[in-house]
C-alpha cells in the first residue's frame, strides 16, 4: 500500500475519486485500499485471450464482458475487487457505472503476489455473490485452470491440466480448449 493510503479509512465515494487520479489501481476492503501489483505480460495476454473468447461468444447472448478496469462489488459488504475478466447481464445504471454487482463468471489470472488471495480470500468473497455461477483461476506458469462451478446449489471444483482438456461452462452453453487460453 502506498503511503498516501496507508492510514486513511475511505468511503466508497472517496475510493472512486481516488482511483481516478491514482498512479496504480487499488482494491477496496472495508475502507482500506490495497495496491494492485503490476502483472507480467503473460498474465495480461492470457486475460486478453479469455476476454476475447468470452466476448466473441457471449456478446450475442446479451452479456457484457469486462476486463481489468471495472470493479466487482460484494453484496452488503464494503469490498470491491478488480477481476481480470468477468461476465454479467447487469443493466447499466447511474449506480453501477464503476462497480458491477451481478457477475455470473469471474476470472483471475494469478501472479505470485496474488495466488493465496485468489484461491482463498477471493473464493470466499466471490462465492457470496448470488448471481455468480463460475469462478475461474488460471495459472500462467503451468497448465492449470481451476474452475469453481455452482452446481445444484453447491460449489464444486474442476481442474484442467492438459491443453487438450475442454473447459465446460454449461450455464452459457460454452466450452473451450485449455489451449485457447495458453499462448503458444
Amino acid at each position: 500500500m502506498d503511503t498516501a493510503t496507508a492510514d486513511k479509512i475511505y468511503t466508497l465515494a472517496e475510493y472512486i475519486a481516488h482511483e481516478w487520479t491514482a498512479q496504480c489501481r487499488h482494491e477496496f476492503i472495508n475502507g482500506q485500499l490495497f495496491e494492485m501489483p503490476g502483472e507480467k505480460d503473460i498474465n495480461n495476454e492470457m486475460a486478453g485471450l479469455l476476454y476475447m473468447l468470452l466476448l466473441n461468444f457471449l456478446k450475442v447472448k446479451g452479456y457484457n464482458v469486462y476486463n481489468h478496469d471495472v470493479k466487482v462489488g460484494l453484496p452488503d459488504e464494503a469490498k470491491y475487487y478488480y477481476p481480470d475478466v468477468f461476465v454479467t447481464k447487469e443493466k447499466r445504471t447511474e449506480n453501477n457505472i464503476y462497480i458491477k454487482f451481478e457477475p455470473e463468471l469471474i476470472v483471475e489470472v494469478v501472479s505470485e503476489s496474488s495466488q493465496v488471495n485468489d484461491y482463498v480470500d477471493k473464493y470466499i468473497n466471490y462465492t457470496k455473490i448470488p448471481a455468480l455461477k463460475y469462478y475461474m483461476i488460471v495459472e500462467p506458469e503451468t497448465t492449470l485452470i481451476t474452475l469453481y462451478a455452482l452446481e445444484n446449489g453447491t460449489w464444486t471444483t474442476h481442474k484442467y491440466v492438459n491443453k487438450t482438456d475442454m473447459v465446460q461452462l454449461p450455464h452459457f452453453g460454452l466450452g473451450f480448449k485449455v489451449s485457447d487460453v495458453y499462448p503458444q
